[in-house]
């Protein structure tokens, strides 16, 4: 497949979810400026970021995951990027959530982590552009608390502040503070979960109500970016207290879920092989292959799609590529499993690829669940934006029950995937199988480009 197509697409996703004054650069020809009043219900300029998904909604803490994948994607990959001229698409990409970070960010105890809730958003089918309802803003602060939110939001500065350290050092001080304070914020205001001080995203993204992943994968960034002892010891001592469970086997790696994603950092920054086991268990465990090690099995579709959550399944299989293949080029293994001391890291590779490839083609219809690339592609995501006709014809809520393509493609889009027979219908109204997250993008990204540089 066009890999670099593919890679180069996504990024025109990510244009397409902007809020805020777009640039004079933009390419996507049917967006333009919106959400321009964010934050005036609580007298801040909130305007930036990125629309979740279908709808007008800016959920921060998925946005902050998704950046974060983004910015690995390209610690690690950076050559490709430079190879295919799209380094700084990427590098816009990332900027436009953490310029919007900053100003969500206006003292050290204070985080902006919402605008707009689904009861208002739900009302409304249209154009960003012509939204003119009351978009409220909610924040978590030291008296009503978020760890998992700070904690995220942390770990988004501190990886953009390693991209950006080379080509544009002031910036990366500038993140490396807000990381910082957000870090500190998140140890030293009372431990909760953010969806009980911001009510209206456990509709959607209140996450597992966990937050100890979150502190140590923050933790374990800021120890990248700054080689400050203390923050690693911050990150062993949390995935050290066994009850935490950073460091059993886990099957996802996602926007609620980052243990994984722990794991492989600590194999990567620590030299006791006792971290090396983890991140092995769960690529072995993403296998199609049984294995007597573990009790439960990865369940696959009869043409090879990793299923791991029937909402969005590609997501999660894009995610476990791009671990994976990170994994397989640290050469990870295991001294503590004699079995696992036998796999070779061109299997970890294969499984990236092999799901890549999925997504692209290689399935039950030959078709691509990117919108705008290969065979067959979809036509009818879930997305407002691209539903509506060009102004000034008028747009509403007949525009989502039509079943004919969208007026408007949303280039890049990786849909939710079909289901565990794979089965995949092409109708925006089949929100599961039609949605589309910048998180879905994001692992998708990260491991176009780790097959890229493979």
């Amino acid at each position: 497949y066009n890999y670099a197509e593919a890679l180069a697409k996504s990024m025109l996703f990510y244009e397409a979810q902007r809020s805020g004054t777009l640039p004079s650069d933009q390419r996507v020809p049917w967006r333009s400026d919106s959400g321009l009043s964010d934050g005036a219900d609580n007298n801040i300029d909130l305007a930036g970021g990125y629309y979740d998904g279908a709808g007008y909604i800016k959920y921060n803490f998925p946005m902050a995951f998704s950046t974060t994948l983004l910015s690995w994607g390209v610690i690690r990959y950076k050559r490709t990027y430079e190879a295919l001229g799209q380094l700084d698409y990427v590098l816009d990409t990332i900027k436009w959530t953490t310029d919007y970070f900053i100003k969500c960010h206006p003292e050290p105890d204070v985080f902006y982590g919402q605008v707009s809730d689904n009861a208002a958003d739900s009302q409304y089918f249209g154009r960003p552009e012509d939204m003119n309802y009351q978009r409220r803003s909610y924040k978590i602060d030291f008296s009503n608390s978020g760890t998992d939110l700070a904690a995220e939001a942390a770990a988004t500065m501190a990886s953009a502040a390693i991209v950006f350290r080379s080509s544009n050092p002031s910036y990366a001080a500038t993140l490396q503070q807000h990381a910082v304070e957000l870090y500190d914020f998140a140890t030293n205001a009372p431990r909760r979960s953010y969806k009980l001080s911001i009510q209206p995203a456990a509709q959607a993204y209140g996450g597992s109500g966990k937050y100890n992943d979150e502190l140590a994968w923050a933790a374990l960034w800021l120890y990248k970016l700054t080689r400050t002892r203390s923050y690693f010891n911050d990150a062993k001592l949390i995935v050290d207290r066994r009850r935490n469970g950073l460091l059993n086997l886990v099957t996802e790696f996602s926007w609620s879920d980052k243990a994984a994603g722990v794991q492989l950092l600590m194999s990567e920054l620590s030299a006791n092989s006792k971290y090396r086991s983890p991140i092995n268990w769960f690529c072995l465990h993403s296998q199609p292959v049984r294995s007597n090690l573990f009790q439960t099995q990865s369940q696959y579709t009869n043409r090879g799609l990793l299923f791991i959550n029937e909402w969005g399944p590609l997501r999660y299989a894009a995610n476990t590529a791009f671990l994976c293949a990170m994994a397989a080029d640290n050469g990870v293994r295991s001294t503590a499993v004699a079995y696992c001391s036998m796999v070779k890291s061109t299997e970890w590779r294969a499984l990236g690829i092999k799901q890549i490839n999925y997504l692209l083609g290689d399935n039950r219809k030959g078709q691509s669940f990117v919108v705008g690339f290969g065979d067959q592609p979809p036509t009818q995501p879930l997305h407002k934006g691209s539903s509506c006709p060009l102004p000034p014809a008028e747009c509403g809520r007949e525009f989502r029950e039509v079943n004919s393509p969208n007026p408007n493609v949303l280039y890049g889009a990786l849909v939710g995937g079909p289901n565990e027979m794979d089965d995949f219908s092409d109708l925006r109204t089949l929100e599961d199988q039609s949605s589309v997250s910048l998180d879905g993008n994001a692992g998708f990204q990260a491991a176009v480009a780790g097959v890229i540089h493979l």
